[in-house]
């Protein structure tokens, strides 16, 4: 048996010179090739369901403080949430004129990890209610055969059409880990182009059990590739101006309750406080005062490593936990939608999964389309949404 082949190949074009990866079919006779044909496909979507804005009795409000729904949010628009394969769902909104018109997409798409994801629910019995039964429900698989091809086939066609239908302002952030994201970025620069490489983003999360320790180093971050359309994307620079909790767990000792500094605190603390000093006179050449020193805790530019949102963990000592195997924590889509989109743009998720940043989306006042192959997450989706209090029209399809 002859295995897949796997390379890098630098080629040039006219007077461009690019690496490219090439697999086993890639170009031609692969059966995934088949599968669909950009030419001719154009789904006509289902509506299934419409639900309007309404109230939404005995709910908190949402978590953000943002305007929720801007002056720039059509009256007649009408969020979308599709159930299907995202390649048919993608050709055929570009078929029905959604070229360009999207401003930021994520996606948290399989990891080829080789594992299927199942969701636990708890059901309790009427006549035993102090001992529910677990249902477990597959959410989607990540097995490839043992066929990376496979994945980077499948991940290919789709980055294609992501570009086709982001904006000229848009950008796109591809989450993913150890497993392929080194292929991945090798194939966002070919599709992109390596001078539309903005940021690779280390998602740090803290706490949890630790993986890879029996011989080498506890694996412990996540990889989002961060690319633009064109030079010309959105990008307001977010900064460290709110205190998180995990600022509070770091610099707990120097708030009071209202979270505000303790500056008597600080300058007690000497090894802290001219440590904080002496970093503010390098990068600022003047000595700081107590304004000063508040922004080099709470108030930098947020970089490349984010170690300030941890994982969720699926247990009910955590709010946002729903049970959902892969769940991102709200605070970690709420950085990047804030920081590439502004109020009213359009932004997608076509592996929304447990819904996330299409909630997110919601509470900030995007716009969103939102799709998976699996129902249930539809589903749960559906059901984040209708539980925001005063929520937008949602389509589901």
């Amino acid at each position: 048996m002859v295995a897949p082949v796997i390379y890098g190949c630098e080629k040039m074009t006219r007077d461009k010179r690019y690496v490219e990866l090439l697999w086993e079919g890639k170009h031609g006779n692969h059966k995934r090739d088949r599968e669909i044909s950009i030419e001719t496909t154009d789904l006509s979507f289902r509506v299934v369901e419409t639900v309007n804005k309404q109230e939404i009795k005995g709910l908190k409000p949402p978590s953000f403080p943002e305007d929720p729904y801007p002056k720039n949010y059509p009256e007649d628009w009408k969020n979308i949430l599709i159930w299907g394969d995202n390649k048919p769902i993608m050709t055929s909104l570009m078929k029905q004129g959604w070229v360009g018109k999207i401003d930021l997409i994520y996606i948290d798409p399989p990891f080829f990890t080789g594992s299927d994801f199942k969701v636990r629910t708890k059901l309790e019995d009427e006549k035993n209610k102090d001992e529910p039964f677990i249902v477990e429900e597959l959410t989607y698989k990540d097995t490839w055969g043992g066929d990376i091809t496979s994945y980077l086939g499948y991940m290919y066609d789709r980055l294609n059409l992501m570009k086709g239908l982001l904006s000229e302002n848009g950008s796109i952030y591809v989450h993913l880990d150890w497993h392929v994201s080194h292929y991945v970025k090798i194939i966002m620069d070919e599709i992109f182009g390596t001078s539309n490489f903005v940021n690779e983003i280390v998602w740090f999360y803290k706490g949890g059990a630790l993986t890879g320790v029996k011989k080498g180093y506890p694996k412990k971050h996540d990889i989002i590739l961060f690319y633009s359309k064109t030079e010309n994307y959105t990008f307001n620079q977010p900064k460290y101006d709110e205190i998180s909790e995990q600022m509070i767990k770091r610099w707990g000792q120097y708030f009071d309750e209202k979270n505000r500094i303790r500056f008597g605190q600080i300058k007690r603390e000497r090894k802290t406080y001219q440590r904080l000093v002496k970093k503010f006179i390098n990068k600022h050449g003047r000595e700081p005062n107590d304004e000063d020193i508040a922004w080099e805790i709470q108030g930098s530019l947020v970089r490349d490593v984010w170690d300030d949102i941890p994982e969720i963990r699926q247990s009910e000592r955590y709010v946002e936990s729903i049970g959902y195997a892969t769940q991102k924590p709200e605070n970690l889509l709420k950085r990047i939608i804030l920081s590439s989109s502004n109020p009213g743009d359009i932004v997608a998720d076509f592996f929304c999964g447990s819904g996330t940043s299409i909630v997110v989306a919601e509470k900030i006042g995007r716009r969103w389309i939102g799709s998976d192959l699996s129902k249930f997450a539809i589903q749960l989706t559906k059901k984040r949404i209708l539980d925001i209090q005063n929520s937008k029209d949602l389509m589901d399809k």
